[in-house]
């Protein structure tokens, strides 16, 4: 090999790895003392008599001994060491290749299986079926006595405050729903809409036009002044309800999203903060955050689903969030334990809500079977008809029960910005993109009334108010317009600032009207003078 080396300590190596030749990197050759060349020298060297170990020279040869041991010991350290090297960097991109692979294969899954979800509920979808009762002969229409005493207090004619129900139809098992989900849905239906007539019911107290006109604005200053303007505003003041009567039990809670980054939760009735929270997102428009009871439901500029199941109690988020994209429309069912989620492509997605586990998770997603894309959603108020806005103009009513299109009402061909269904359930109204507002009779399937809001700017918030009387919308200028329901020229406008309403909440029994806009952090309740 051309090495030279002394003889004592390689006879020794040889001896330890079984004659492996200690020079060769790869140990694949052998070497044994026959192959071994001794160096000859002229000078006759005769080596030193074995002394006693009790003398210099035999401590000497003890030490020389140990030192040869050791330097052999480090030569084989100092090679396991850099095999070992070798070997765990092998393994580490090992493991990092299986990661990548396995993240992978999980993404390809999971996306397979919204796609077989969605093929077959659009296998089911065969043709389109109304289910608005009036619609034909074979629905079911729901009377309840008083029905014209009811509606007489309210102002209007003997037939106008008649029940509008989606009937579940019971044969119709199969679908993308859940049939354990659907038989809750269906459950909350019947819960709601036998008490739908009490409810809307007008009392002596409810506000006249006269009162809502002589509302004035109080302006709560609750957002950090770095980032000014409120992008999304929500609250459910209608179905809150307070414990026991007493002011300290209540819960009239609304959720204001600003530009900051910030959720704040401000109680109307106390008038004062009760949270505030970031969550390191902006919600884009108050369509992609609602609140129904104490559930909470939003998306943010992140592209993520938050839920909160305690607005009002704990105002915390829960840890589960879930990413999806293009959304189009947030809305919180009136079972409070689910949430549905549209998309632009018009796929829509129910989540299922575990307020014990605090957690969701999704539990159904279907396509609702449109060429045109999906623009913003809205629950009709007894939770079985779900509003479709189009990007075309038209409106599509998806009954969440029999799962498929009940009805389509078609417009000018504005995209639809907002949707809102009226407590009564008998009216919708929309907002586009071109400013104009219309609204629908439910019974009768056709628009009675159309409205220039904002020519050419679009009205993003629109609601009914507690009993169906009032409809308010805001507009691109700053100003919140209240018209009367059935008596549409009859117009109170609220007017304070220039900006762009960006969120509408009616207090509870109209006893105030809650708006944000784009460019201030302040959020401004019109009320009666104190």
């Amino acid at each position: 090999t051309g090495q030279i080396c002394s003889k004592s300590l390689l006879l020794k190596k040889l001896t330890e790895t079984s004659n492996a030749n200690p020079f060769d990197p790869t140990g694949n050759t052998q070497v044994d003392e026959s192959q071994l060349v001794e160096i000859q020298t002229t000078n006759e060297i005769i080596p030193p008599r074995t002394t006693a170990s009790n003398s210099i020279p035999s401590i000497l040869n003890s030490l020389s001994s140990e030192y040869d041991a050791l330097v052999l010991e480090l030569f084989d350290t100092r090679k396991a060491l850099e095999e070992t090297r070798k070997e765990l960097s092998l393994a580490l991109y090992q493991n990092d290749a299986a990661v990548r692979v396995i993240a992978r294969v999980v993404l390809e899954r999971d996306m397979a299986r919204r796609e077989l979800t969605t093929m077959v509920s659009s296998a089911n979808v065969t043709a389109p079926a109304a289910t608005v009762a009036g619609a034909d002969a074979g629905n079911k229409r729901k009377r309840a006595n008083g029905d014209a005493d009811a509606n007489a207090d309210a102002g209007g004619s003997p037939d106008a405050n008649m029940d509008v129900d989606v009937v579940p139809q019971e044969e119709d098992k199969v679908g993308a729903i859940p049939s354990g989900i659907q038989d809750q849905l269906k459950a909350k239906w019947k819960e709601l809409s036998a008490t739908r007539k009490a409810k809307t019911k007008q009392t002596g107290s409810y506000p006249t036009p006269d009162d809502i006109s002589a509302y004035a604005v109080q302006k709560k200053s609750y957002h950090k002044t770095s980032a000014k303007g409120i992008s999304a505003l929500a609250g459910d003041l209608i179905n809150t309800s307070t414990t026991a009567g007493t002011a300290e039990n209540s819960k009239s809670i609304i959720v204001s999203s600003s530009k900051d980054k910030q959720l704040v939760f401000y109680d109307v009735e106390k008038g004062k903060v009760g949270n505030a929270m970031g969550i390191k997102t902006i919600i884009p428009s108050a369509k992609l955050m609602s609140c129904v009871g104490s559930t909470m439901a939003l998306v943010g500029d992140d592209d993520l689903l938050r839920v909160s199941v305690g607005v009002g109690d704990s105002n915390s988020l829960l840890d589960t969030t879930f990413e999806i994209k293009d959304v189009v429309g947030v809305a919180v069912h009136p079972t409070e334990a689910h949430v549905i989620v549209a998309q632009k492509d018009g796929s829509m997605n129910l989540f299922a809500i575990d307020s014990e586990k605090q957690t969701f998770e999704s539990a159904a997603v279907w396509s609702t079977g449109s060429d045109h894309g999906c623009s913003s959603i809205g629950l009709h108020p007894d939770g079985l008809l779900l509003g479709i806005g189009r990007e075309n103009g038209s409106i599509g009513l998806w009954d969440l029960s029999s799962q498929k299109m009940a009805t389509t009402f078609e417009t000018n061909g504005a995209a639809i910005s907002a949707i809102s269904f009226s407590e009564k359930g008998v009216h919708i109204a929309t907002a586009n993109t071109e400013g104009t507002v219309s609204v629908w009779d439910l019974r009768k399937q056709k628009s009675i009334a159309t409205i220039t809001a904002d020519a050419n700017a679009t009205v993003e918030c629109l609601s009914f108010c507690p009993i169906g009387k009032y409809l308010a919308y805001g507009t691109g200028k700053g100003d919140v317009i209240v018209t009367v329901v059935k008596d549409w020229d009859k117009k109170i406008v609220m007017s304070d600032g220039k900006s762009r309403i960006t969120g509408l909440v009616w207090g509870k029994n109209a006893k105030s009207v809650i708006v944000t806009s784009d460019s201030s952090r302040v959020v401004k309740l019109w009320e009666a003078k104190a």
